[in-house]
């Protein structure tokens, strides 16, 4: 009888737990990048007894890590003392010193993402303090590829690293998570999706690489 109470109660707390959507469901993550300064992750969701929740992006493709560079770069936010300040900042949203590591990143990365898989970006770029102490600061923003758009959504855009949380693992970003007072800049090129996020059309010419330079012709022989 004791047996049979157990198991009903084990059937009960069972359906309770599915029928939670934040306990039915769980993280799936995969590595693409993991070197100093840059780790870069697909991200899906699954149910917590079943197959990957489908998302539907446009992926896997192939984009280059120059073209990438070219978009990231083109990318700009506002950044206020605080969430009330009226005071903005502009700024690139990814640093330059770290702008082509992860451009090559998320290339490696979108050419591996299936189509329910986001891509997780934290790239951390140091800085030196008097000439002998480095301060860390972290960008991290989460993308994906959907009719012949690529989203971006920021929650960190150099955000400074505490000294003591140097070693912990890095907080990940998520979409429409507000971490920092920023807000994306929106254009005629790039449409703002909610206060953190931007989408661009990434076949645009605009971000057509420069061909590669040729060398001068040899003079002819006299």
């Amino acid at each position: 009888m004791r047996k049979i109470s157990v198991a009903l109660a084990f059937l009960v707390l069972l359906c309770l737990v599915l029928a939670l959507p934040g306990c039915a469901t769980r993280t799936v993550q995969q590595k693409v990048v993991d070197e100093y300064g840059l780790t870069v992750k697909l991200r899906s969701h699954a149910k917590l007894f079943g197959e990957t929740s489908p998302r539907g992006f446009d992926q896997p493709s192939v984009i280059s890590a120059a073209r990438l560079a070219l978009i990231l770069g083109a990318i700009e936010i506002d950044e206020r003392e605080s969430k009330d300040s009226t005071t903005r900042e502009r700024r690139p949203a990814v640093p330059t010193r770290v702008l082509k590591q992860v451009a090559r990143g998320l290339s490696l990365a979108l050419a591996e993402a299936s189509p329910d898989q986001e891509v997780v970006v934290l790239a951390v770029r140091k800085q030196a303090q008097h000439g002998i102490f480095n301060r860390k600061f972290l960008t991290s923003f989460v993308s994906y590829l959907k009719q012949d758009q690529i989203y971006f959504f920021f929650s960190r855009v150099d955000w400074p690293l505490d000294s003591k949380r140097a070693g912990d693992r890095l907080p990940e970003p998520h979409a429409n998570e507000e971490v920092m007072p920023i807000n994306t800049v929106g254009n005629a090129t790039f449409k703002k999706v909610g206060s953190q996020g931007v989408r661009v059309d990434w076949q645009n010419p605009r971000f057509d690489p420069p061909p590669p330079a040729t060398a001068p012709a040899a003079p002819p022989n006299q």
